[in-house]
């Protein structure tokens, strides 16, 4: 038959992590599964934007995520020629939605901190990420969705009424509902 779950997360970055918070801060079960070994060890991005920390201030952790980042006042774009480097471009983020948010700044925050901190943050809640846990296939009916999930040598059937795909740019959960992807994804880390 199974196992049963109201809701089932597939993908442990941080709108997985963030979805599976919102979740368990209102009381509403999930199963938060990630094909990877652990949280990312290389960040995918360098930014948390002003909307995201007005979310986490409803939270009341926006606060400890600024004092985690630096705020960014001006990125520098630099090219190299030979032994030395020019500054091409700056921009500046000193007035970035000065008047529209509390938070009018960018955050540079590595997605691999913000991920290690939202994890924190889901522990005190109960909440563990399956890591290991390769979605392989799900199907849907009227009575919900059935889920394959396999683990090193073990396959699992996992029911649940809602499956949410939050596994990137590669998805398995967009790919098996035929949504496609317009965007594109790069190799490089930073």
């Amino acid at each position: 038959m199974g196992e049963q779950t109201p809701v089932l997360i597939v993908g442990a970055g941080p709108t997985g992590l963030n979805l599976a918070l919102s979740l368990a801060r209102r009381g509403v079960a999930c199963r938060l599964v990630s094909e990877g070994p652990g949280p990312g060890e290389h960040s995918r991005a360098m930014v948390v934007q002003a909307r995201t920390l007005e979310f986490y201030d409803q939270y009341g952790f926006a606060g400890e995520v600024v004092s985690e980042g630096i705020v960014t006042e001006a990125a520098h774009l630099r090219e190299a020629s030979g032994d030395s480097s020019h500054e091409v471009l700056t921009f500046s983020f000193k007035d970035l939605g000065e008047g529209l948010s509390p938070f009018p700044y960018a955050l540079a925050y590595p997605q691999d901190d913000h991920e290690r901190f939202l994890l924190r943050k889901l522990d005190e809640l109960g909440v563990a990420v399956e890591w290991g846990a390769r979605l392989t296939g799900f199907e849907q009916d009227s009575e919900g969705v059935r889920a394959t999930v396999s683990r090193e040598n073990a396959t699992s059937t996992i029911n649940a009424a809602y499956i949410c795909g939050c596994d990137g740019a590669h998805s398995r959960v967009r790919e098996a509902a035929g949504i496609g992807f317009p965007g594109g994804s790069y190799e490089q880390l930073f």
